[in-house]
């Protein structure tokens, strides 16, 4: 369906969705949804729109103004913007496939998603997005009736897909020379041991403030919360396949104390290490 607007040119398409109210309650939801051309005539400044907007730019450039911050968009980036907030977009000429939803933690993949790359983030080699946003649009095109709980499935997928394969997260993740990737290794073998800040940011060659703040971003834990995660699995894996005893397991994972672990264990389990040994799986 061709939308009137200034800039968007004659072979373009946009289409709208009402969502249910079970949509709304429990799922990912969507608005409307396009395959845009667009020329220099095209801006679009606004101060809340209701929704998020994803925008995959096939062809062409962009200027993105959000936050106080301008990020540049180009082919194969994706563009995530929380339109509850003041933003505006602008283009030479570009193509774009692009949805607006809302619902269920939207804000939060969001807020992740900035927090760590801004509002325009590689692709690289993945075509889950593109795929996924055509899947809809041909949904669109057929005129069937839209699955909400599919379509939530898709814009769930689209939005881990960007966690997955940014490009920033590729060459932080994979570098070995990477400072971060060194203290999570470092972490992973000397788990049993007691572990401090000033271990992990001398390793990495950083200031403990920095290093922490670093280790937050890419990883998503602070690192006490990564040590912490990594012991709580071991206990797990040690309760269902061993009989240790649960002070043993406790020394075996690094901590100083059966108490202590049986009381952590419960903070972030909810039930005791003999509760969940207890569990059948």
């Amino acid at each position: 369906m061709y939308t009137i607007e200034k800039g968007v040119l004659d072979s373009s398409s946009a289409y709208f969705h009402t969502p249910s109210t079970m949509a709304k309650s429990m799922f990912f939801y969507l608005i409307c949804s396009g395959h845009y051309y667009c020329d220099s005539n095209y801006y679009i400044k606004r101060n809340d729109h209701n929704s998020y907007l994803l925008m995959y730019i096939k062809e062409g450039e962009g200027t993105i103004c959000y936050n106080g911050k301008t990020f540049t968009a180009k082919s194969n980036d994706v563009v995530l913007l929380n339109c509850h907030r003041p933003h505006s977009y602008r283009t030479k000429g570009w193509e774009t496939l692009w949805l607006h939803f809302d619902g269920n933690v939207s804000d939060q993949y969001f807020q992740f998603l900035y927090n760590k790359y801004g509002c325009v983030i590689p692709l690289g080699n993945s075509n889950t997005i593109p795929k996924y946003l055509n899947r809809i649009l041909d949904i669109f095109k057929s005129d069937k009736m839209l699955s909400e709980p599919l379509v939530s499935c898709y814009i769930q997928r689209m939005l881990t897909d960007l966690i997955l394969v940014s490009s920033n997260y590729d060459e932080n993740n994979h570098d070995p020379s990477n400072p971060i990737l060194s203290a999570i290794n470092f972490i992973h073998e000397n788990y049993r041991s007691k572990i401090n800040l000033n271990n992990l940011s001398d390793i990495s060659c950083m200031s403990p403030y920095y290093f922490s703040r670093i280790f937050k971003k890419e990883t998503g834990y602070s690192p006490y919360e990564y040590i912490l995660m990594i012991r709580l699995n071991r206990a797990k894996t040690l309760l269902k396949t061993t009989n240790l005893r649960v002070k043993d397991i406790a020394f075996e994972v690094g901590f100083n104390s059966e108490s202590n672990f049986v009381t952590c264990f419960k903070d972030h389990v909810d039930i005791t290490p003999s509760q969940f040994r207890a569990i059948p799986f």
